[in-house]
């Protein structure tokens, strides 16, 4: 799918160079052109992430990206943008909990012009005509509820707000927001695009040549730019990410369909039947529903003792890496979540999440089930 995104027009080498300097030679009496694309200075431009940026824009479909050197400082960028603007913001119930905290902590001041709502999805769709920009994750955590991106989509094109999608989720393999109708996409690419555990960084997708001038003076000013090395480790796991995404979404499904079928836990994963956004994510979700599911195994004491049980899966936060991690959405991710608003997002004590790996599926389903009859004495 992504293989004309490889090419690097103009050069030998079959990968891209890592170019580490800070700064970069200047012909006297040169004309500007566009700072944007100039190389003089690493706090704003770098060779080897602009072939980063390039790529990530062909997988996405974007005509324009900016790499960050985390997901959040990404983040950070585009909600500064927004503040800065007066806009009124919309945040999905479901956005990552820092997204989250830093929204409420930019907006202290004009409370008034932060809301937020979904699920249920046609509370966030009654907002689209009185919100700026609407924030929505792609598959929600740790629940992995799929709004209707392509209704909020085109609601968003008809009421002049600009809608944002974080794809870590799903990833470009996955899905990708702006041929979807999104204004702008963002990944963590530390998860499935990085791959493997051992980068931090973030990426903006847009097509709206204003909104990319404004984001890359602000990351030029803030000094977010992503650092070569793992620009090019970006690179590296970016050319992996259609084959590994495939992989964890067969394998994840597989354990989500087989587990389905117990008594003693409810199974949470966008592709199954039973999945309250099943329709949307059979319907957007073309190249899979990811590796990341969630169990609800109806105690926190019996969710601890699973992870204490498990062997091959390994308990860490994070996802989207070639290792199998689980975690405790109740005390890790979501602790700081008032009780009852983790109440009614359904973030039980007894949920655990798990990002699968690439680790064999028959190896993974003994691994779980192992656990689960430990957990049960």
């Amino acid at each position: 799918m992504f293989e004309e995104c490889w090419r690097l027009p103009g050069s030998k080498g079959l990968v891209p160079d890592i170019s580490i300097a800070a700064v970069y030679r200047v012909e006297p009496g040169s004309v500007p052109g566009d700072e944007r694309l100039e190389v003089k200075y690493g706090r704003e431009n770098n060779p080897t992430v602009l072939v980063l940026e390039r790529v990530l824009n062909c997988m996405e479909e974007a005509r324009h990206g900016l790499a960050f050197n985390t997901g959040m400082s990404a983040i950070a960028t585009l909600l500064h943008v927004a503040r800065s603007r007066g806009a009124r913001l919309t945040l999905s119930r479901l956005v990552y909990g820092t997204t989250y905290e830093l929204a409420r902590r930019l907006y202290s001041e004009i409370p008034e012009k932060l809301r937020i709502a979904g699920p249920p999805w046609d509370e966030l769709l009654s907002l689209v005509d009185r919100s700026d920009m609407v924030l929505v994750e792609t598959i929600g955590n740790p629940t992995l509820r799929v709004p209707p991106i392509d209704v909020l989509a085109r609601e968003c094109s008809s009421h002049d707000c600009t809608l944002v999608v974080d794809n870590t989720f799903a990833s470009p393999a996955g899905y990708r927001p702006i041929p979807g109708g999104a204004s702008v996409v963002v990944e963590s690419l530390t998860k499935y695009i990085g791959g493997h555990n051992d980068l931090l960084g973030g990426y903006i997708g847009v097509d709206n040549d204003s909104l990319h001038e404004e984001l890359w003076n602000w990351r030029k000013m803030l000094g977010t730019i992503i650092q070569p090395l793992e620009a090019y480790l970006a690179y590296r796991g970016a050319r992996t990410l259609e084959q590994r995404f495939n992989r964890v979404s067969e394998t994840a499904a597989r354990i989500a369909e087989t587990l389905s079928g117990r008594s003693d836990l409810k199974v949470l994963y966008p592709c199954l039947p039973d999945s309250p956004d099943y329709e949307n994510a059979r319907r957007l979700l073309k190249g899979g529903c990811g590796g990341v599911l969630s169990l609800d195994l109806g105690s926190g004491e019996r969710a601890i003792r699973f992870l204490k049980s498990l062997r091959v899966a390994r308990t860490a936060p994070s996802l989207g890496s070639v290792d199998t991690l689980a975690s405790h959405p109740y005390t890790s991710s979501h602790r700081w979540v008032p009780e009852s608003e983790k109440e009614r997002l359904g973030i039980t004590p007894g949920l655990v999440r798990i990002s699968v790996g690439l680790e064999d599926v028959e190896v993974l389903l003994k691994d779980i089930t192992g656990a689960l009859e430990k957990a049960s004495h």
